[in-house]
């Protein structure tokens, strides 16, 4: 199973997400997947970075650990649960 079939809104927060990322990298969310890394895109700086948490804690409902934060590398840390 991957964190996009975690929960029944998953689908859509997986849109949600790349929607987001997107716009805020300046890709075709089309060119994007869980797989995604910091590594892979070249506009994915610590700036950048801060805005995706920002914006998708916003977007989702959810708040990340600050400790997490720094270590999440791929789009699919973002659809991880949080821990609590």
């Amino acid at each position: 199973m991957t964190p996009a079939d975690a929960h029944p809104g998953a689908a859509a927060d997986r849109a949600t997400l790349f929607a987001i990322a997107a716009r805020i990298f300046g890709v075709p969310p089309e060119s994007l997947s869980e797989s995604t890394r910091r590594a892979d895109i070249p506009s994915w700086d610590s700036v950048n970075h801060l805005r995706l948490v920002m914006e998708a804690e916003s977007a989702l409902g959810v708040v990340y650990p600050f400790e997490r934060i720094p270590s999440m590398e791929s789009l699919a840390d973002f659809l991880l649960p949080p821990s609590p």
